[in-house]
């Protein structure tokens, strides 16, 4: 009897030893899945991060073409290489693994190199300014000034440039050159200007003269001027700078065969004509006529649109006034030109209104004593 109660209790205890030990396993695994799963859920989340270079020159200018490396600062066994990038226009950009250090190394010809470490926690912009090696002349347009400044077809223009010498050296035989195109022509012998030297800092300017070309539609034009120079060591340089030049289609319209009495009388009606012509080489656009005036007329406005080079059209209206005196009228002729922007021109002209003056008879003369012994005698001989 004893001995069956002692392996009873033995069998429980051991069922209660599985129990902790199901109970033990599965608690550990909950823990290894969470663990699993959070984790996983933060490296999905942050499995990268981008890396942005600007590189510029000591002008602020953009760097192309610079050499741009990215290490690890401390290397695992399981990375692997980062290749190198090059600027376009002084922007790179790397997709790394983020909280890691790295070492970023810039290169350029002619300039000093530039290295610096990077911790990267994620998006990063870092700006890398690069110095020049050597003394360097760099000369640009400072500004410039175009006269007239709106030019028209077949007319000639002027261009005066002022440039400067922007860099850390001082340049040596500068030429400047304008560059032909299709609608500008250089007239001689402004083509092209030399100086001997601009030193640092300093400023210097030349004038252009260029004809315009008569087919050369309204618009604005890109003219382009090559800089070339050498630097103290005699290394050549060479910058294009780029002028826009308004060319702007000029329409000429003129009143022609203007009709009209210069007298009239007080309410009388006259007809006012005039011929609107466009005398130019160009179609005009939004063409218009306006009187200004203190007499009736049958029309003060005209809308006439567009006419073409060598057309005209007519104004035809009566105008009548009851006040004495002279009157002053204006025509007013508007148009749009090809930038779209208003243009006026204006004529006066002149009319004399005056009283109306009735015509009279004139009054019988008395006859004398002689007239009637005339009349006797014709009604006697039977002249009368």
């Amino acid at each position: 009897m004893n001995m069956d109660v002692n392996i009873e209790r033995e069998r429980r205890k051991n069922r209660k030893r599985k129990k902790r030990g199901i109970s033990l396993v599965l608690a550990v695994l909950c823990a290894v899945l969470c663990c699993i799963f959070y984790s996983g859920v933060t490296v999905q989340a942050q499995d990268y991060a981008v890396l942005t270079i600007n590189v510029e020159d000591v002008y602020k200018t953009p760097i192309d073409d610079a050499r741009v490396s990215v290490t690890y600062l401390y290397p695992r066994p399981e990375d692997t290489d980062i290749s190198d990038q090059f600027t376009k226009k002084g922007v790179v950009t790397f997709t790394l693994e983020p909280r890691r250090e790295y070492i970023l190394t810039v290169t350029k010809a002619g300039f000093l190199p530039h290295a610096e470490i990077v911790e990267l926690d994620g998006d990063t912009i870092i700006n890398v300014v690069l110095e020049y090696t050597q003394e360097v002349p760099i000369i640009h347009m400072r500004r410039y000034t175009l006269t007239p400044e709106e030019v028209g077809p077949g007319e000639h223009f002027q261009v005066h440039l002022v440039m400067e010498n922007e860099g850390t050296g001082d340049a040596l035989n500068i030429k400047v050159n304008a560059t032909p195109t299709q609608f500008f022509s250089p007239v001689q012998p402004s083509s092209s200007a030399y100086f001997e030297r601009l030193d640092v800092g300093e400023l210097t300017s030349a004038r252009f003269t260029f004809a315009v070309s008569g087919e050369a539609l309204s618009g604005v034009y890109d003219l382009m001027f090559t800089i070339t120079y050498l630097d103290a060591v005699g290394l050549p340089h060479t910058t294009q700078e780029t002028v826009g030049v308004p060319i702007l289609r000029k329409p000429m319209i003129k009143l022609l065969n203007v009709e009209y009495p210069e007298e009239v009388d007080r309410n009388e009606v006259f007809i006012f004509s005039v011929e609107i012509a466009n005398i130019g080489r160009f179609i005009v656009n939004g063409l218009y006529l306006n009187v200004e005036s203190d007499m009736d007329w049958e029309y003060n406005s005209y809308y006439v649109g567009s006419l073409e080079a060598g057309d005209f059209d007519t104004f035809t209206s009566e105008v009548v006034s009851d006040a004495f005196g002279v009157h002053t009228f204006v025509i007013t002729i508007g148009y749009v030109d090809d930038f779209n922007r208003e243009h006026f021109y204006e004529e006066s002209f002149s009319v004399v209104i005056q009283e109306t003056v009735p015509e009279t008879t004139p009054a019988p003369e008395e006859e004398g004593l002689w007239q009637r012994f005339i009349e006797w005698l014709k009604a006697f001989l039977g002249l009368g």
